[in-house]
């Protein structure tokens, strides 16, 4: 106590406050100076590295100081179409190359558009003489890749360009079946039961060094396994339907079971498409237990015709397909090459309420793009842009804000890749499109205001059928 005292009468408590104050006002220059710090070190990161996060850049305190790249020009996106109205939608900074004038006849509603500039052009000019040629000579196979995300998944869209181009131009068979599916029981286009421990190397969770296929998986037994499958689109029962194993490379023979008869493969390709079955049944039913077979799945087509394959991948953006080795992929267009590859992506990218910023996704599509049109050379490309999406805002559930800034991203990939291009927003009828679609009657999109039902993607079916045939009538016009 005596030496509290003594201190006490020496320093006084004005020494205490101006003390204690010092300390507090050093301690706060020190977190002004080391924020200031961070804050100008990170900005430098994101300028230097090139980001294009809304989040960073928001927060970047050199923005204002670094000069725009003149090979860029900002364009003011404001007018959508509504059952032919104008609306003025929440303002959206575009970034595109150039000029905007290149890129307008992709927002035509319905048409496939070709990177040329002249509309008039044909679109996916070598499928649709393929086409023509199936038509008039009855002979030949056309196959075409639907690659999407979950905007096709159960089939969905993809069933519906099947039936219609089969019926126009001949065919039958569902195509691609993988071995399992999550949404198997929801797929009207086949039957599809499988056991439950095959395990899956994917996109998102590989398991194994063998080469994933298109379709951004591959299977493999863990024991006993099983697949069945029974093709509902088989119409033309007078043709044989043959049913194809499609495996990689395995060492040795591998044995299988096909319809509780046992066979011994060679698939000493890195991908083997190997005929399992020619009978005019619908299903097929595979047994295996050799855990060393890589397997993709099975397909069902017949000798001549359209054939389209599904592969749908949930959750994909499209940029996947560069960390598939470019010799397999090659082999697999040797093997069973593709007439068209129509790739159907954005509503992932699209994943947050207020993104805007998509020069992430362009950097990341091109070479995917350029991956698969370098192995698949002889195949015509159809990009399909994203769909609408909604989101909840505070003044009510509307067209995502960033949605213009998102398709004219993918009106770039498509012109500077040059492959064709099918814009589904505006084919939908543009701004707040989705949310007309989930609550119409009758209803043709689901709640969540993201994706189609099976009555709106067989709308979306229909509308790409229609401005493919749009293309056809261009050619024999031009013949007559």
């Amino acid at each position: 106590m005596v030496c509290i005292k003594s201190i006490y009468r020496k320093y006084k408590p004005t020494y205490f406050v101006q003390h204690i104050t010092m300390n507090q006002n050093k301690k706060v220059l020190q977190f002004v100076l080391l924020a200031t710090g961070s804050l100008l070190a990170l900005s430098l990161f994101v300028h230097l590295n090139k980001i294009n996060s809304l989040q960073l850049q928001n927060i970047s305190i050199i923005s204002d100081i670094i000069k725009q790249d003149s090979t860029t020009k900002q364009v003011t996106v404001r007018e959508n179409i509504d059952a032919g109205k104008q609306i003025i939608a929440t303002d959206t900074v575009v970034k595109i190359n150039n000029s905007t004038e290149r890129l307008k006849h992709f927002n035509i509603p319905n048409k496939i558009t070709n990177f040329s500039v002249d509309t008039n052009s044909v679109a996916i000019d070598a499928f649709i003489k393929k086409l023509i040629a199936l038509r008039k000579n009855k002979k030949g196979k056309i196959r075409i890749a639907y690659l999407g995300d979950s905007m096709i998944e159960g089939d969905l869209v993809s069933q519906t360009l099947r039936k219609l181009l089969q019926v126009n131009f001949g065919g039958s068979g569902v195509g691609f079946v993988p071995v399992t599916s999550a949404v198997a029981g929801f797929r009207t286009s086949v039957k599809h039961t499988f056991s439950t421990k095959w395990r899956e190397s994917n996109f998102k969770s590989r398991i194994s060094s063998s080469a994933l296929y298109l379709s951004g998986k591959t299977f493999f037994s863990n024991g006993y396994n099983w697949m069945e499958v029974d093709d509902k689109t088989y119409t033309y029962k007078s043709l044989p339907l043959k049913k194809y194993l499609l495996c990689g490379y395995k060492s040795g023979s591998g044995k299988l079971a096909i319809n509780s008869i046992f066979n011994s493969i060679k698939p000493t390709d890195l991908f083997n498409q190997i005929l399992i079955d020619s009978s005019f049944k619908s299903n097929i039913k595979l047994e295996v237990s050799d855990a060393s077979l890589p397997i993709y799945g099975v397909s069902f087509e017949t000798q001549d015709g359209v054939i389209i394959d599904n592969f749908s991948f949930r959750g994909a953006g499209g940029f996947d397909f560069v960390n598939i080795d470019t010799t397999f992929l090659k082999e697999v267009a040797t093997m069973q090459p593709y007439d068209l590859i129509i790739m159907q992506y954005g509503v992932n990218v699209l994943n947050k309420p207020n993104n805007n910023s998509f020069d992430w996704y362009y950097r990341a599509m091109i070479p995917s793009v350029n991956r698969l049109k370098k192995c698949f050379n002889n195949s015509d490309f159809l990009l399909i842009s994203s769909a609408d999406k909604s989101f909840k805002y505070a003044n009510g559930t509307h067209t995502a804000i960033g949605m213009d800034s998102l398709i004219a991203t993918q009106e770039r990939i498509a012109f500077d890749t040059k492959i064709s291009f099918f814009n589904t927003y505006y084919s939908m009828g543009g701004y707040n499109s989705m949310v007309n679609w989930a609550n119409g009657n009758p209803q043709l999109a689901a709640k969540d205001y993201t994706h189609l039902n099976a009555r709106g993607a067989e709308v979306l079916g229909n509308s790409i059928f229609s401005s493919i045939m749009y293309e056809v009538n261009k050619i024999e016009k031009k013949a007559q």
